[in-house]
């Protein structure tokens, strides 16, 4: 089931990204894998959700025109480590959290995006910096840190519908949760 909705959320991100881009706001542009990397990382056995938020980064990082360097290279890294860190953030979080609710997947979303922009501008900077690492330029200052917080509350908004149809289908995905809390 992870398989199917994570190809279909790296689908969503890359090729329809320009349907729901916010044009007349910065360019604003929403995460489905980051709605996907918060359910899963609410609902699935924690050995699991850093394996699962380590794949979508990298299938991100793979995807045309994203983790694209200068002469057409792709660079793996930077989604794949803030997924990875918005997910453990989310896990350190979860024990606190009603796991089963809209508004918490979607609260959490903001996390998710929030880390994984945050890690990718200093990718990004570190990159610049280094003399081996290519030299590419790229923006910074507040501007591009303020862009991640619209990115994030744009999610948040996206979370909400695409939060309540994954909750939806919590019994097709059989999260193993090991023994029963409950006694007798």
């Amino acid at each position: 089931v992870f398989f199917i909705v994570a190809i279909i959320a790296v689908s969503l991100d890359t090729g329809f990204a320009s349907v729901f881009t916010l044009r007349g706001a910065w360019f604003l542009t929403p995460s489905f894998v980051a709605c996907l990397v918060t359910f899963m990382a609410l609902l699935a056995p924690k050995a699991s959700v850093l394996w699962c938020a380590w794949l979508l980064g990298i299938l991100m990082d793979l995807s045309p025109g994203l983790g694209e360097a200068a002469g057409s290279m792709h660079v793996v890294g930077p989604h794949a480590l803030g997924y990875v860190l918005g997910a453990w953030i989310v896990l350190s979080f979860r024990t606190y959290m009603f796991r089963r609710r809209v508004f918490t997947i979607a609260l959490l979303t903001t996390v998710v995006v929030l880390a994984a922009g945050l890690t990718q501008i200093a990718i990004g900077i570190l990159r610049f910096w280094l003399p081996w690492a290519g030299g590419e330029l790229v923006p910074l200052g507040a501007g591009e840190v303020l862009h991640e917080f619209g990115n994030a509350a744009y999610s948040m908004l996206l979370a909400i519908p695409v939060g309540w149809l994954l909750l939806q289908t919590i019994p097709i995905w059989r999260f193993d949760y090991g023994t029963s809390r409950r006694s007798g």
